[in-house]
């Protein structure tokens, strides 16, 4: 009990040095390791392009990794990752150095326990400390396998910590209340608070949903607040691609179906095909309801390019009708709906180019011969 709640000074700065110490050793290894390459293939993709190759131009490359574009991202991660770490710890707590930040006053896990209530709190809030640590340190290290660790990169893990701590504390507290009130022991209680803080930590998202649902119970609301389309229902986009398109300001299907694909292309790790694809699936998610959609997947059409080349054909619409039963007026009304959304063409475009059918082939043909109708009175970039 008494190394719980008195441990060391040493023992303290030692651990939350080693929660600090990957952060410039990732950076390190990425600027002398990693950068050499990255800047390499510009060069080559830049040469390939016909772009010539001035001192200007390499000295711009070269100045991307330095120390003064990522002093500020590494410094924030550092910092914060010592605050919430120090928070949560009882050397810091012991001592009244987090006086306010917890209370004796509030009894999550009951009040027949020998151990300080203000110590149980800060511990439950440390695994949601773990959890978001541990999923950035993850990001951070595909980043670097990319050649992507951009300092956007490392704020976002920051901002991430961040979310999933004040997050975790909310939901470890809704829950350990509710199962002290149950009857739940004390040990079954927290060691359930520990798993599913953890979890928070790691998918912050899900405990936003949480507090959304019974947010929406206690307010006695049936609509949710956003109408949205998850990015986690398209086909092959993990967490890691989600939190990478989250960088890019594409929060959900919606605005992947409407996202510039060139800046996608150059901005991102992703190749052109998983862009594509990805594109091709949100607009059919957006466009249909999820009656129709399911019923789509379930005769092998999940993209919208898919669902154009099905219904335009009207011995195509017979097979299709007969095969997803969906009337036939459902149906048309869907590919007129497909045929004016963005990015259509560019999609339809890319995937047909490649088609074993001849005339798919000669439709991709017209499309690259044609004008991409104006979005806002600006052309609309293409591929």
């Amino acid at each position: 009990m008494e190394k719980l709640t008195e441990p060391t000074a040493l023992a303290f700065f030692l651990q939350v040095s080693t929660f600090i110490f990957p952060w410039p050793l990732i950076y390190i290894a990425y600027r002398y390791v990693r950068a050499p390459l990255k800047r390499a293939t510009i060069k080559r993709s830049l040469f390939l392009l016909g772009v010539p190759q001035t001192r200007e131009l390499e000295q711009l490359i070269g100045n991307a990794y330095g120390l003064r574009n990522y002093w500020w991202p590494l410094t924030s991660l550092c910092l914060v990752t010592f605050i919430l770490f120090a928070w949560t710890h009882p050397f810091v707590i012991s001592r009244g150095l987090a006086a306010g930040f917890w209370e004796e006053a509030a009894t999550i896990f009951g009040t027949d326990i020998s151990i300080p209530q203000t110590i149980l709190n800060g511990r439950y809030v440390f695994f949601a400390f773990l959890g978001a640590w541990l999923y950035s340190f993850m990001l951070l290290a595909r980043r670097f396998l990319d050649y992507d660790l951009t300092p956007s990169a490392i704020f976002f893990a920051t901002i991430r910590i961040v979310m999933a701590y004040v997050i975790g504390i909310m939901v470890g507290a809704g829950l350990g209340v509710y199962s002290s009130a149950a009857g739940v022991s004390f040990n079954v209680n927290i060691v359930t608070v520990y798993i599913v803080v953890f979890f928070i930590g790691f998918f912050p998202e899900q405990g936003i949903n949480w507090i959304v649902t019974i947010s929406k119970r206690a307010l006695r609301q049936k609509k949710g607040l956003v109408k949205e389309v998850p990015l986690s229902d398209i086909e092959g986009v993990s967490i890691w691609h989600q939190g990478r398109l989250r960088q890019e300001g594409i929060e959900n299907a919606q605005n992947l179906a409407t996202a510039d694909i060139p800046t996608l292309v150059s901005s991102t790790p992703f190749t052109l095909s998983q862009i594509i694809d990805w594109i091709d699936q949100a607009i059919l998610l957006v466009v249909s309801h999820s009656t129709q959609f399911e019923a789509l997947e379930r005769v092998g059409l999940r993209c919208a390019s898919d669902v154009i080349t099905a219904v335009e054909n009207e011995e195509h619409l017979d097979q299709l009708h007969s095969a997803s039963h969906l009337e036939k007026n459902e149906l048309r009304m869907l590919y007129l709906a497909l045929s004016s959304a963005p990015n259509v063409n560019i999609v339809a475009r890319f995937r047909w180019q490649s088609s074993l059918d001849s005339a798919k082939r000669q439709q991709a043909a017209d499309l690259s011969t044609q004008p991409t109708t104006p979005t806002n009175d600006r052309p609309q970039s293409e591929v």
